[in-house]
């Protein structure tokens, strides 16, 4: 005899929560909780209960096939690898070794959506809106405190419960779509017992309470499909929560990384996998410790971690019709990575998968993407370059602009950067864009128009626009603020707004910006100006960081002006001739459609 308790998931489908029992063998969980036929590869299940070592398992049917079953060192668990042949309700039948106890535990095979393979996802076309979800809008006031959850609400607190839920990013994609952006990256959504930021996940089958429930999150993406915007999640395959239950009983003495190593930063380099003359050891740290010791290092060396750990993204990416992926550092991998990358990428060849590298470095940029097969890379070398050319007058690298202009001339070191690069100012590790830029909203309006038209994939951060600040009590969650429309914005929020609403909406409809070729020529007085073109269309921008007005030589450019007489400053709606006398402002940039 067996019981099902049924928990909250699509269709009323089992997510085998409850127990099935006979004498002292238990399946309490299964994970994933279902699969789908159509998929490439076999699905390895998880099984969790009590006195499962040296079980056999068996399917009766003829749909699926239980290829092989292991062992873990911990007898809660059991590893089976099926293969599925078609969709249907199924039983697996788990005997003692002596084949004298069997428990029947019931698993549903789903049929895959047509055309899921072969998703092609986020690309050069979009622009990303980074939302973290509890401090967007709270839509959904009912789960803003749980019953028996430690986590505190407090919309004062820095480190505390805000109320942001998936709700609240549901009821604002109109004013996603307006502002111009294509495609959301929420921060990690998925149940997380501790931190707000959701990043120390303890269940990766189920997302957080506090945000709503896994269907919601399925409304959610087809929602913002119908609107025209795109999904990327946050995936952290590399960690999980201190909480987890993992961290008090592993599947395996290896599951996770061990504590005893954990925060010696001073070991720590994200060279170390690049560079040729590195020791085994320290190579082996990047990708093998625990630097915070609240979110535990899943062990990559393990092949079960791996496998377990892809196949939660494989499952999210089939469950809610994802649009791509952004793996959390993406690094602490180390060489592993390319194996979950690879597990991935078997399923959706062509789908949009970027990994967070905080490295100031192309070349070491340029190692991971052929090393891992990775589509994107956050683009922290010109973050930087951005930052050092908007706050310092540089007189010794050339003046300003140049750092930026220098750092762009390294991208031969990429395969193709135009299509390899999300480029971004700030996000939810940094300062605030506003604060970094010394409050300066001319120079925000600079920054935001070279991250709309240089080559890559653009990502904002949520509140740029409205020229959003730290908190002034400071500290690591001083840049994650309510997102509150200014009801009576100032005459610079809404001028910065309407710069990078025109700009946003502009390039959406912009091909050339999406993946035109790229040319700059080398500042001078302060002006940085570059083209995106392609057999028949040509933007012109033109970026004055320097405290005077300029004028632009147009005979420097010819090579590129060719053939165009005209264009139309789109941030002013100015006509252009091209060899008229056109003064460009101090701290200001013009994007022209040349014709």
């Amino acid at each position: 005899m067996f019981s099902i308790k049924r928990k909250n998931s699509i269709l009323g489908l089992v997510c085998l929560s409850g127990f099935f029992t006979l004498h002292t063998q238990e399946v309490t969980r299964i994970d994933p909780p279902f699969w789908w036929a159509g998929m490439k590869n076999n699905v390895q299940l998880m099984l969790c209960g009590k006195n499962l070592k040296d079980c056999t398992v068996h399917s009766p049917e003829a749909g699926i096939k239980v290829e092989n079953v292991y062992n873990a060192d911990n007898s809660d668990y059991l590893f089976v690898d099926i293969k599925v042949h078609e969709h249907g309700d199924y039983m697996l039948e788990i005997s003692s070794a002596n084949g004298k106890k069997k428990v029947k535990v019931p698993y549903r095979i789903l049929q895959r959506r047509s055309g899921s393979a072969e998703r092609t996802g986020f690309n050069t076309s979009d622009v990303i809106y980074l939302i973290m979800p509890d401090r967007f809008v709270n839509g959904d006031t009912s789960n803003d405190i749980i019953a028996g959850s430690p986590q505190v609400f407090d919309p004062s607190g820095l480190e505390t419960r805000h109320g942001g839920d998936l709700q609240g990013i549901i009821n604002n994609l109109d004013y996603l779509q307006d502002l111009g952006v294509t495609t959301i990256w929420a921060t990690p959504i998925l149940d997380d017992k501790i931190n707000y930021h959701q990043y120390g996940t303890t269940d990766y089958y189920k997302v957080d309470e506090h945000f709503g429930t896994n269907e919601l999150y399925r409304d959610l993406v087809s929602r913002a499909h119908g609107k025209g915007l795109k999904v990327i999640q946050d995936v952290t395959p590399q960690h999980c929560g201190i909480d987890n239950p993992w961290v008090k009983n592993p599947p395996f003495k290896d599951w996770l990384n061990s504590l005893e190593q954990s925060g010696h930063w001073e070991y720590f380099s994200l060279e170390t996998m690049s560079d040729p003359y590195a020791s085994n050891i320290d190579r082996d740290f990047t990708g093998n410790t625990i630097i915070y010791p609240q979110m535990p290092d899943m062990n990559m060396c393990n092949p079960f971690v791996v496998k377990y750990m892809a196949q939660t993204s494989i499952w999210w990416i089939e469950y809610a019709d994802l649009d791509g992926l952004r793996v959390d550092t993406y690094f602490y991998m180390g060489e592993k990575a390319k194996d979950w990358t690879a597990l991935v990428r078997s399923e959706y060849p062509n789908m949009g998968i970027v990994g967070e590298i905080w490295g100031n470095q192309p070349p070491v940029l340029s190692f991971w993407l052929r090393m891992c097969n990775l589509n994107m890379v956050m683009d922290f070398p010109l973050h930087e370059a951005i930052i050092t050319d908007f706050t310092k007058d540089n007189a010794h690298w050339g003046g300003k602009m140049r750092t930026i202009y220098n750092l762009l001339a390294l991208d031969f070191v990429y395969d193709s950067a135009e299509k390899s690069q999300v480029v971004f100012i700030d996000n939810h590790d940094t300062d605030r864009l506003y604060n970094m830029l010394k409050k300066d909203s001319s120079k925000v309006k600079l920054a935001m128009t070279l991250i709309a038209t240089v080559r890559g994939l653009p990502q904002i951060y949520y509140g740029t626009e409205w020229l959003f600040a730290n908190d002034e009590r400071g500290g690591a969650h001083k840049n994650r603020k309510d997102f509150v429309i200014p009801k009576e914005p100032t005459a610079a929020q809404q001028d910065v707004f309407n710069h990078i609403r025109t700009l946003l909406n502009f390039r959406k409809n912009t091909p050339v910006l999406h993946d035109g070729k790229f040319m700059h020529y080398i500042p001078s007085q302060g002006v940085y100006t570059y083209f995106r073109y392609n057999d028949t269309d040509c933007i012109m921008v033109v970026i004055n960081a320097s405290d005077k007005a300029q004028h632009i030589d147009w005979a420097r450019f010819n090579e590129r002006l060719n053939g165009f007489g005209s264009g139309v400053d789109i941030l002013t709606g100015q006509e252009v001739e091209i060899g008229n006398q056109v003064e460009i402002a101090a701290a200001n940039s013009m994007v022209i459609k040349l014709k």
